[in-house]
């Protein structure tokens, strides 16, 4: 039988040959060399065995203190439990926060408007537009939040109109009911549920937004838009209709439509008093009249002579 072919050493490159040499010495020096030390870790029986000609592995022990387990903290807190700086005691505490707590708003509110604070809490309150604006400065576009909200007491009859401004829609919505509480005012209301008059009595216009109210008889509900419905909400009244012509742009619409609860400003072209300066928008044109109003321009008695259920 002839002897297999074997190729020449010389003919491999020089990283196979280099190979070849450890995988020789290593098949030679086998038998008398001692295993190599077994790693603690790995399993006994391996799946893949290590190669011949590999980097010599010693096994390196961990520290005692050292998290063998993965419910051990991999990590060690220096400073822990003692903290680096301890806290001022509570005299020397800075107040600068406490002047903004809502407490402290709401004991500044309540000696402003007359409430109580448990009054103030119990208000009826409606956010009807919460928006981003921007503000153009030479430094560029000044962003912030900015909040309508309607604020009424139902039982008395009163209801108020606020825009706020803050760097967020909370704080935005805090500055607009501290506005609205401080705007509020009277509504007379026909037998504590309805509108007084009829007409252009019950007629407001604000820019481009027109608002016609009308007094509905009792059990006849709330059938108004959504924007006036929370104004009759707030202040009480219970049976209306109304319709808006024209321009149906939110704050428009409130403020025509508190005009006339308010029963108007002053009259039109009064202005402020002071070197016959222009007074405000809502100052001018008149709005719901009550009975008592009448009987003083008239100068008689009137007689309700409308149906009672």
């Amino acid at each position: 039988m002839a002897p297999p072919l074997t190729r020449p050493l010389r003919s491999l490159n020089p990283a196979a040959r280099h190979l070849a040499r450890c995988a020789s010495t290593a098949a030679s020096q086998s038998s008398s060399a001692p295993p190599p030390p077994s790693d603690p870790q790995s399993s006994e029986h391996s799946p893949l065995p290590r190669p011949a000609f590999s980097v010599p592995y010693t096994p390196v022990p961990r520290l005692p203190g050292f998290p063998n387990s993965f419910k051990s903290p991999s990590h060690k807190h220096y400073n822990y439990p003692t903290p680096l700086f301890n806290s001022p005691p509570t005299e020397k505490m800075p107040d600068t926060l406490a002047e903004q707590s809502q407490a402290k708003k709401e004991t500044k509110l309540a000696a402003v408007s007359g409430l109580s604070r448990e009054e103030l809490r119990n208000l009826c309150r409606f956010t009807v537009r919460s928006t981003k604006v921007q503000h153009m400065t030479k430094k560029g576009k000044m962003a912030s939040q900015q909040a309508y909200v309607v604020v009424g007491h139902p039982e008395k009859g009163l209801v108020g109109l606020g825009r706020g401004r803050g760097h967020s829609h909370a704080a935005a919505q805090d500055d607009g009911f501290q506005k609205a509480v401080l705007n509020m005012d009277y509504v007379n209301r026909y037998e504590e549920r309805t509108l007084w008059g009829e007409g252009k009595d019950l007629q407001g216009k604000w820019g481009a937004a027109k608002v016609h109210l009308r007094a509905r008889p009792p059990g006849f509900g709330l059938m108004v838009p959504p924007m006036i419905h929370r104004v009759f909400t707030a202040c009480g009244i219970k049976d209306a209709s109304a319709m808006i012509v024209g321009s149906r742009n939110r704050p428009d619409v409130l403020k025509a439509t508190i005009q006339v609860l308010h029963g108007g400003g002053n009259p039109s072209g009064f202005g402020t008093g002071i070197f016959g300066k222009k007074g405000p928008r809502e100052n001018k044109g008149r709005g719901m009249r009550s009975k008592d109003e009448i009987e003083r321009e008239r100068g008689r008695y009137g007689v309700d002579v409308g149906r009672r259920i």
